[in-house]
């Protein structure tokens, strides 16, 4: 099974998370010319990933031995995997311009949890910046806006109502930016468009599903 396809980079290349035959999801590098795979990572459950513009670096997150999440990244061209950061973070995205990474990250337990945004450069450990956000977004579809001058994010508003929001980097309150009150209310996937003056989004029914009751048989 294969799932999370990432383009990476100016060619045909793509990013895939690819179920082994041991029932464990590692990311491949998938050239779509020649149909030629070749395996990136050998970690015990990486899905999602992104690539810097360039095409050379992929930017991932996965369980570590330790028992904590980790962020790496790898070449396009496979070898070991360089650690960027740990602890309960997930989602990482590479910005428009490959100079930084975004990434989701959860302090705390229960109803004392706190959930973060995190800025960090490819090059350098340790965050930039950390913004607070609502603990009801949910960490699916972390993203840049095209001009890297803002976090996107899907937040539960009112009667479980997914909607995109947008947090500036230069600080302030985020900004809703879709403003969906029914059905469809989960937002499944958003992508902006490369002048930042459009985005195509996907919705779902947030509660597709049917009760069945059988009688009359033995």
């Amino acid at each position: 099974m294969t799932f999370f396809p990432d383009g990476c980079g100016p060619g045909d290349v793509v990013v895939v998370s690819h179920v082994s035959a041991a029932n464990v999801p590692n990311l491949w590098r998938l050239d779509v010319r020649t149909g030629e795979l070749k395996q990136l990572t050998s970690g015990k459950d990486e899905e999602a990933s992104s690539c810097t513009p360039d095409g050379k670096w992929v930017i991932y997150a996965g369980p570590g031995a330790d028992g904590e999440s980790h962020i790496s990244k790898v070449s396009i061209e496979g070898g070991t995997p360089v650690e960027l950061a740990r602890g309960n973070v997930i989602s990482p995205v590479v910005s428009p311009d490959g100079t930084r990474f975004a990434y989701g990250r959860f302090e705390g337990h229960g109803a004392g949890i706190k959930s973060k945004l995190v800025v960090q450069k490819l090059e350098d450990s340790g965050p930039l910046q950390e913004i607070d956000v609502p603990a009801t977004y949910t960490w699916k579809k972390l993203g840049w806006t095209p001009d890297g001058r803002a976090l996107t994010y899907i937040h539960n508003t009112t009667g479980n109502t997914q909607n995109l929001y947008m947090q500036p980097l230069a600080g302030g309150p985020p900004v809703q930016i879709t403003h969906f009150n029914a059905e469809p209310r989960s937002l499944v996937a958003y992508a902006w468009s490369r002048d930042g003056k459009k985005i195509a989004i996907t919705r779902a029914l947030y509660s597709d599903s049917d009760v069945v009751m059988f009688s009359g048989y033995k």
